[in-house]
């Protein structure tokens, strides 16, 4: 695991600890992998080594993936709140565009949204504003760039395209409260999570699959709210689906999954289907030279760990934050900074 000289290096050496009931896979290394993860159990570094591994492992995520989701009443929350909604929204499409002009393994981009929609479901701030959700969103790809990369950018290079620039010890303040907010369970079981043991599985029994088309379809999935409703097991299955059309393969994979799922990996394939063509209209408008195109802003407003209260994350009612997004001079940010600070404190 990469080390950043901050507060957070003690903690995030944390091991998560199993259900007594659930036992440990039986893995061994991947030497295709190149993303470090911290978690003993991840199958983005490991392998099964048989097929009764491989459905051990994939049981024991099914087992653990429903205390990573958020629910219906945090998909009711972002369909009432176009505000959290889009900024939802920006956050995942800089994720990606994060994880192409660094490399980032896609398991990053993934835990990253599951710790902005875990946090901002169990956190109860009735007033989110631009800069709170830049701030999470940030934060939130830090810690998971800290658990899934080996050689990751600095704090400032990270924040390249976002409207604010905030200082490190705030962004380490932040990283702390969504640890604490998380419970420190940072080893998410994601739709991504499958990925690996689906690609073996095919690999050992059928034909390879074509892996950079999957991870694309998943990507684009993320962004989908109404996703959220689907278990990540049947996403994975259903992502499957989007890049095969071998019913034998499909049939296979989706056996795994549990019997009472298997109903819904049509409806959540239809969404994915729909999601995937308007994605790749999108993409096909980007300058395929410069991913971070649409993302770069001339001037960030400077946000420094003094000047900013974070008791909103205590679940504190806060104001709605009427900060102008506005390109400004240093001296005109620090005015914006302690207008946020009066109303914060």
């Amino acid at each position: 695991m990469a080390h950043h000289h901050n507060i957070l290096d003690d903690f995030l050496l944390c091991d998560e600890v199993w259900d007594d009931h659930v036992t440990t896979p039986v893995l061994h290394p991947s030497p295709h992998y190149h993303h470090a993860h911290h978690n003993n159990i991840n199958i983005n570094l490991i392998h099964p080594i048989t097929t009764q591994d491989f459905k051990h492992s994939f049981d024991t995520f099914v087992l653990k993936e429903l205390k990573f989701m958020t629910g219906s009443s945090y998909i009711n929350f972002l369909q009432k709140n176009h505000f959290v909604a889009d900024c939802r929204l920006k956050a995942i499409h800089w994720f990606i565009h994060r994880q192409r002009r660094f490399d980032f393994g896609v398991g990053t981009v993934f835990n990253a949204v599951n710790y902005v929609d875990r946090f901002i479901h169990m956190n109860k701030c009735h007033g989110w504003s631009y800069w709170m959700m830049e701030l999470l969103s940030l934060a939130s790809l830090s810690i998971a760039i800290k658990f899934g990369e080996t050689s990751p950018p600095s704090l400032r290079e990270i924040q390249e395209g976002l409207e604010y620039c905030f200082e490190a010890k705030l962004i380490q303040k932040m990283e702390m409260k969504i640890l604490q907010t998380l419970g420190w369970e940072v080893n998410s079981v994601t739709p991504y999570s499958y990925v690996d043991l689906i690609e073996w599985e095919l690999n050992q029994h059928f034909k390879p699959i074509v892996r950079s088309r999957l991870d694309e379809v998943l990507l684009a999935s993320s962004l989908d709210v109404k996703l959220l409703a689907y278990r990540p097991c049947v996403i994975a299955v259903s992502g499957l689906r989007c890049i095969l059309e071998d019913e034998v393969c499909l049939s296979h994979i989706t056996s795994f999954i549990p019997t009472d799922q298997k109903k819904n990996v049509q409806s959540c394939y239809n969404k994915m289907q729909e999601m995937w063509v308007g994605y790749q209209k999108s993409e096909l408008n980007r300058n395929p030279t410069s991913p971070d195109t649409v993302l770069t802003k001339e001037v960030q407003v400077p946000i420094h760990e003094e000047n900013i209260d974070l008791s909103f994350i205590d679940g504190m009612t806060a104001t709605k934050d009427k900060l102008k997004r506005k390109r400004v001079h240093d001296h005109g940010a620090d005015d914006c900074v302690r207008m946020h600070k009066k109303k914060y404190m």
